[in-house]
């Protein structure tokens, strides 16, 4: 029997063993498939899409570095953490939040916008699809997590005309045409540097003396405020940005046909580290006034912050004129300026956020950041845009009725429902105009499947914001929007070795 019994100890340890590669290879596919998938889509759209005439400004169009379950929580990410139970996300807006990582986790998202542009003349209606992020997060030790991804970080897709009669001359057109952006590959650690306060207090003489002393209120509450203290948490993302930035402006004479054509470009190439910082710190709520409630309450506080950054980049300019032969085909006649490689400085500025977010319990979940950036500061090769600087102000709530149900017919129960708004006050004033953009977000986090021997988890995210920027004032154009992101996060145990009696 005592062989028996042994035997069956092992068959039970080697099918929790394939079973635990099995899941890690399942894993690594789904990972792989969906990447490549997301990968590809972004590649063949990345040529031709647009995504807005605002685009042509800066740096381009910012993306923001929150993933789905903040996407449709009105951008809310600063104070996000995760708790002690999955599922686990990442949060790559506050690299603090790696600090709370227990479970492998993988993110993947593919996001979809269709804006209609709106004169006063005329309107046209714009679809877009691209990659929205990859990521992988994993524990480290208790107290220190990381994380490493591709996120964009901008893009630039516009094609606007301007026409003109100029005296003399005639009618000209002005077209301005633009593409590209930039992406970021990131490496985040997050970490608690308290981590341990508690079990020292506790292995200390003074606990001793104290216990000894029959003061075990004191004890007490010396320990909650270290198990308080060992909640702070820092990070640090390390991003290396990459792409490149065309520009075109073309001059055409379509009426004069002694008038050549010009054209000028501009090609911007982009590629240094910049970092960002960022701090957590929640506090658990177990009564008031003496009265326990029924659900702990916690609350959660966040902070980012990036330091204004010098980013290397090299720019190319070709000038010349041209005419359009029989054929319909551009001829180029002389040669204005041609310059190649010259090096310069593109002048990231200053940016910080403040979050706040308050938890009841498993189910309730309300959060609000607001956020700021210096783009008064932005210089590119020395010359300034005259930016403003932007400020965006945002809140989410989140609804899970019971994450833990069991059972045929409590599927509803475990999905996460999500709403948000945000306002954003843009680095943009054209004509004396300030540009405001305002959202309104909703979405669904929906479980597939689960495992809590194997602690395999995964999650859909569905999010959908409703929005407009601009306005038709003074000659501007006005865009309503309808974004949408699908995200996939999957947690798994890697780097563990199991372990049996």
């Amino acid at each position: 029997m005592k062989n028996n019994n042994k035997f069956r100890g092992s068959g039970i340890k080697n099918c929790l063993m394939k079973n635990r590669k099995s899941s890690i290879n399942t894993l690594a596919s789904k990972l792989l498939l969906l990447a490549l998938f997301c990968f590809t889509q972004s590649l063949s759209i990345a040529q031709v899409a647009n995504s807005s005439p605002y685009s042509r400004y800066g740096i381009g169009d910012l993306s923001g570095r929150g993933f789905a379950q903040g996407f449709a929580m009105g951008g809310t990410n600063i104070a996000l953490q995760n708790d002690s139970t999955p599922i686990f996300f990442i949060n790559s807006g506050n690299p603090a939040s790696y600090s709370n990582i227990r479970l492998t986790t993988a993110e993947l998202g593919q996001k979809f916008d269709r804006i209609k542009l709106q004169s006063s003349g005329a309107e046209k209606i714009i679809n877009n699809a691209s990659l929205a992020y990859l990521s992988l997060a994993f524990p480290i030790k208790k107290w220190w997590g990381a994380s490493i991804g591709l996120i964009p970080y901008s893009s630039v897709g516009y094609k606007v005309s301007d026409h003109q009669e100029i005296n003399n001359i005639g009618g000209v057109d002005f077209l301005y045409e633009g593409y590209g952006g930039v992406n970021q590959v990131y490496f985040g650690n997050g970490f608690k540097p308290l981590f341990g306060l508690p079990q020292q207090f506790l292995n200390s003489k003074r606990f001793n003396r104290l216990k000894e002393e029959k003061r075990f209120a004191k004890n007490n509450q010396i320990l909650r405020r270290k198990k308080s203290l060992q909640s702070l948490a820092l990070g640090l993302n390390a991003s290396y940005m990459f792409g490149n930035i065309d520009n075109v402006r073309r001059s055409v004479f379509p009426f004069n046909s002694s008038a050549f054509n010009a054209r000028a470009g501009t090609i911007t190439r982009i590629g240094d580290f910049n970092f960002d910082y960022g701090a957590q710190y929640s506090y658990g709520i177990d009564s008031i006034r003496g009265r326990n409630l029924k659900e702990k309450v916690k609350l959660l506080f966040g902070a980012t912050f990036s330091t204004q950054t010098n980013m290397n980049a090299k720019i190319d300019s070709l000038s010349y004129t041209y005419f359009i032969n029989s054929l319909g085909y551009e001829v180029g006649k002389d040669t204005i300026q041609n310059i190649q490689g010259v090096k310069g400085e593109i002048q990231l500025p200053l940016s910080y956020g403040f979050g706040l977010a308050i938890k009841k319990g498993d189910k309730w979940l309300i959060a609000g950041d607001f956020a700021a950036q210096y783009w008064s500061t932005y210089k590119a090769f020395n010359k300034t845009q005259d930016l403003k600087n932007s400020l965006r102000v945002s809140l989410g709530t989140q609804y899970v009725p019971n994450s833990k149900a069991n059972g045929k017919g409590n599927y509803l129960k475990r999905i996460y429902y999500r709403a948000g708004l945000r306002y954003s006050q843009t680095m943009l004033e054209l004509k004396n105009t300030s540009l405001t953009e305002y959202g309104f977000s909703f979405g669904l986090g929906l479980p597939v499947g689960r495992s809590f021997l194997l602690q395999n988890f995964s999650l859909v995210n569905i999010g959908i914001e409703i929005g407009n920027r601009g306005t038709l004032s003074n000659g501007l154009i006005k865009e309503q929007f309808l974004r949408a992101t699908i995200g996939f996060t999957i947690n798994d145990r890697w780097f563990v070795k199991s372990k049996f009696d």
